[in-house]
């Protein structure tokens, strides 16, 4: 029986294993140099058959940091074997090059020291599309290239001008890597190992810009902020993807764009440096969109919620442009193709039917699809949004006014096609309705929305509209994904993607550009059951609840937690002296966080209080400017000193999960005899 890509790589780490090698990293340095020899970029001497000494194609004594280590000489390790098993593995991978790209890479179990993982590579394609690289004219810069992905990904007519693309990475490992897998895919661009602000501000790169710029930051590393402040020209946070975001912007050239992965602080804290960086993107630069990533897409490596931002330089030779009338786009997207969780495989290609991307994709690699009845309705523009012959969904747009709603009606009889109705603000008197058949049926104006819906769907005066409304705010335009019936289970059919802005309703100082405060989806409305019905459903539930209770009870020893209060009291550290030490600024938070506690029972004045959850945001104050970074370090600290523990709470109907903290309670303490 032939065994799998996986079957391969497990006999090769057992290998190094055998040897004492356990670190995933080293196996991975180890076996890039000997897939190079493979494909013939390396060849090896014969001077010794069993670790054989490697050596450049084009000169014989070539000796360069650039190259993967070799395995050491002085273990016993069956170096043929372990060629054999990488033989099978990239004919079962298709070739050698994707063999390392896809699959060795992603051999790596979790997240490194320094925020180091490769980037799923679903994501650097999608960053790479929206990026729109032109193959012959761009230059590309990856300033925290990792392993590589985004610049093995990008076609480029003349591969041998290292020049056209380059990439930057402090960790000579990583480095070595990104050398070894753009050599197995016969792409040789210009790799440098060091830091990428002191690189960006040496004197050779000093006044060199690129067209396109791609990067994954590593999140929350500390930098040297004297050294970013001379390179960028000011202060910025001391914290990694800042830095590496601000610098990102500095090397644009006019006319250039970038795509930028960013955590969700940068986009609302109140940090002077990044809020200083919001201003840029919206004031100096065009932010073109704010993507809200998918939950679990940089999984199995980060949890983190990530988010990606599209912006461009103005080009200097166009004419100036009012920024504040520039759209922005908020997007948050749901689904990537993968399923949620860390077990996803990123071995195989994601199922794009399931993804929320390509919609994305379509959207802005053709910005100027055909409009749909543009001279019947010249205030508002639909745009049908389609990957070859499937139907993705529709972009609506206004022009002259704002949208302010857009509602998905379900399928009223067997003849009639599911419906969004558009609605926009009056202009003087006039208020415009558009009705969207999702069976690719033309739109059609509609003069009087309330008497459709009551006729479509016989509607008396007591039964609720059928409608799922999808957003509460106006707008300039909405975008809404639509799957296909054979898909949809009821209102899911149709869901709200992301809306667009203007520039100038982003409000300074604060400049906050968090998706979720713009893209505000409307909860699903629902029938409400009579009293006697509803108390019904209370008493039934909070029998299972006590059925269950007495189940664990029946599972646990009792005496352990016969004499605990339920919930369990808070404990006294005041005796413990560990919070005299704390400073000022330290002691604020300390009392915010005194502050999150509850009664166990309102009812008695006597009963003692017990912990509430918070989380790291509910902490922070928007008057002051460092709360952010010194919130942070106090949590931090705090936890480590015992006196808050972290707690990860998870909605049942979502599987959502936030990251949250608490008191210590007397439960959590240790009891000794």
């Amino acid at each position: 029986m032939i065994m799998s890509v996986g079957e391969q790589l497990n006999k090769v780490w057992s290998e190094f294993q055998k040897a004492g090698i356990t670190d995933d990293l080293r196996v991975i340095e180890y076996i890039a140099r000997l897939l190079l020899e493979e494909s013939g970029v390396i060849v090896a001497s014969a001077d010794d058959s069993r670790i054989p000494r490697l050596v450049h194609n084009e000169t014989e004594d070539f000796v360069s940091e650039d190259i993967p280590r070799r395995p050491p000489r002085d273990l016993n390790i069956d170096i043929e074997a372990i060629k054999q098993y990488l033989r099978q593995a990239a004919k079962q991978a298709g070739d050698i090059a994707t063999l390392f790209d896809r699959h060795v890479l992603f051999r790596l179990p979790s997240m490194l020291p320094g925020g180091r993982f490769p980037t799923p590579r679903h994501i650097v394609k999608f960053m790479q599309r929206l990026a729109q690289v032109d193959p012959n004219n761009h230059s590309v810069a990856d300033l925290a290239c990792g392993s590589g992905g985004f610049l093995i990904n990008r076609e480029i007519t003349n591969p041998s001008n290292d020049e056209v693309t380059i990439g930057i990475d402090i960790s000579p490992e990583w480095k070595r890597l990104a050398w070894a897998n753009t050599r197995l895919h016969h792409f040789t661009p210009r790799l440098i190992n060091g830091n990428a602000l002191q690189v960006c501000g040496s004197e050779e790169f000093a006044k060199k810009a690129f067209d396109r710029i791609l990067i994954n930051p590593p999140f929350g590393e500390k930098i040297d902020e004297k050294l970013a402040e001379k390179t960028l020209g000011y202060k910025v946070s001391s914290r990694s993807e800042t830095a590496l975001t601000a610098l990102a912007l500095k090397k644009l050239a006019p006319a250039g764009k970038a795509a930028i992965l960013v955590p969700s602080g940068l986009l609302f804290s109140n940090n002077t440096g990044e809020r200083e960086l919001r201003r840029q993107l919206l004031v100096d630069y065009k932010l073109e969109a704010v993507i809200s990533l998918p939950k679990d897409a940089l999984q199995p490596y980060s949890p983190l919620q990530t988010h990606l931002l599209l912006v461009s330089k103005p080009d200097n030779s166009a004419q100036p442009s009012k920024n504040g009338e520039n759209l922005i786009w908020f997007w948050q997207l749901e689904q990537d193709g993968y399923p949620s969780g860390r077990g996803r495989d990123l071995t195989q290609d994601p199922d794009e039917s399931a993804s929320d991307l390509p919609f994305v994709t379509q959207f802005f690699t053709n910005p100027n699809p055909p409009l749909l009845f543009p001279q019947q309705n010249p205030r508002i523009a639909i745009s049908r949004i389609a990957e070859g012959t499937s139907l993705l969904g529709f972009v609506c747009q206004a022009t002259s006014t704002e949208l302010t709603s857009v509602t998905f009606y379900p399928q009223p009889n067997e003849t009639t096609s599911a419906f969004l109705l558009t609605e926009t603000a009056p202009l003087g008197e006039q208020r415009i309705c558009d009705r969207i058949p999702l069976d690719g049926s033309e739109p059609s104006k509609v003069e009087n929305p309330q008497q459709l819906i009551k006729d479509l769907y016989k509607l008396t005066k007591k039964d609720p509209d059928p409608g799922k409304r999808l957003f509460s705010q106006p707008v300039k335009a909405a975008a809404m994904s639509v799957l296909p019936e054979s898909q949809a289970i009821g209102s899911n059919r149709v869901r709200l993607l992301g809306v667009a802005v203007r520039c100038d309703t982003i409000q300074a100082p604060t400049y906050d550009l968090r998706p979720e405060r713009y893209v505000e989806k409307q909860e699903e409305p629902r029938s409400t059951d009579s009293p006697a019905e509803l108390l019904s459903q209370i008493y039934q539930n909070q029998r299972k609840l006590s059925g269950h209770i007495e189940s664990l009870f029946g599972r646990l020893e009792l005496p352990a937690i016969a004499n605990q209060q339920l919930p369990s009291p808070l404990a006294n550290i005041a005796s413990l002296g560990i919070l005299e030490k704390l400073n000022l600024e330290q002691k604020t938070i300390w009392e915010r966080i005194q502050a999150k506690i509850e009664k166990i029972d309102s009812r008695d004045q006597d009963n003692p209080q017990t912990a509430v959850h918070f989380t790291l945001e509910e902490l922070i104050q928007e008057d002051d400017s460092e709360i952010l970074e010194m919130t942070r370090s106090t949590v931090d600290l705090l936890e480590r000193l015992g006196v808050i523990v972290p707690v990860t709470i998870t909605t049942p109907s979502t599987d959502e999960s936030i990251q949250c903290y608490r008191r210590v309670t007397e439960r959590d303490l240790w009891q000794f005899d």
